[in-house]
């Protein structure tokens, strides 16, 4: 992998970083931090692997030049197995909620506004929670797999140890949410989870590269946030 490579990531993670900056001083300083501190993990765990460990990195957001047609139909794809997955858990746990606009609507409740702008909300939760999220979870992911000498690829997805790794993972995503964003509802937690664990098994089937994951995580956040709009619900915070 080149440096350009990594160049790509840390110039898309700065940009995040002080997108986050601008809603922790304009808008609502606890999420904002939040989000900071994700992007901050993300660029230090991308050194620690380039400066200390064994200077490669296996996990970033784009290892193919060009093929973005392909990347956003993934990403699509990628939003289609968590509905149907969501659907499935919610007709058995809740079935209510089994159906697609309610489950957009608990995917947008799941992830507060930001601000008095719903411009300013719809970029946040679409674009830099997206990618703050995904990229954080990504390079969580290659650190552990990296200890555990499990590599990131599409071969060593059915490993058990890479399935337990994700579902972890996920569970933590959920936890993340209850804590950091104060989600308590079971519903939400449930489809953070799901979307966690479809992205990180998406990083893995594209053999590190993480923006098909990243656009699936964009595209679940923004149609949750339209799904809100839309049932005359206001994009706002407070």
């Amino acid at each position: 992998m080149s440096n350009k490579d990594y160049m790509i990531e840390i110039t898309l993670t700065m940009i995040s970083f002080f997108w986050c900056w601008f809603v922790l001083t304009n808008a609502n300083q606890s999420l904002g931090n939040a989000y900071l501190w994700l992007n901050g993990i993300s660029l230090f765990l991308l050194f620690v692997n380039i400066l200390i460990y064994d200077k490669q990195v296996r996990v970033t957001f784009q290892k193919e030049k060009g093929r973005w047609l392909e990347a956003i139909f993934a990403g699509v794809v990628g939003w289609a197995l968590v509905m149907i997955a969501s659907y499935i858990i919610f007709a058995i746990y809740e079935p209510t909620s089994a159906n697609l606009m309610s489950i957009l609507s608990i995917l947008g409740a799941a992830t507060p506004a930001f601000a008095t702008s719903v411009f300013v909300n719809f970029v946040t939760i679409s674009f830099a929670v997206g990618y703050a999220e995904t990229m954080c979870w990504a390079r969580v992911l290659e650190f552990i797999c990296d200890r555990l000498n499990i590599p990131i690829t599409r071969q060593n997805m059915m490993r058990v140890s890479f399935i337990f790794t994700t579902i972890v993972l996920a569970i933590l995503f959920a936890f993340y949410h209850f804590t950091a964003k104060g989600i308590t509802n079971a519903p939400g937690l449930i489809l953070v989870a799901i979307m966690m664990w479809v992205s990180l098994n998406m990083v893995a089937y594209y053999n590190g590269e993480t923006r098909q994951a990243i656009l699936t995580h964009i595209i679940l956040n923004g149609s949750g946030a339209l799904a809100i709009l839309m049932s005359g619900g206001k994009l706002l915070f407070g």
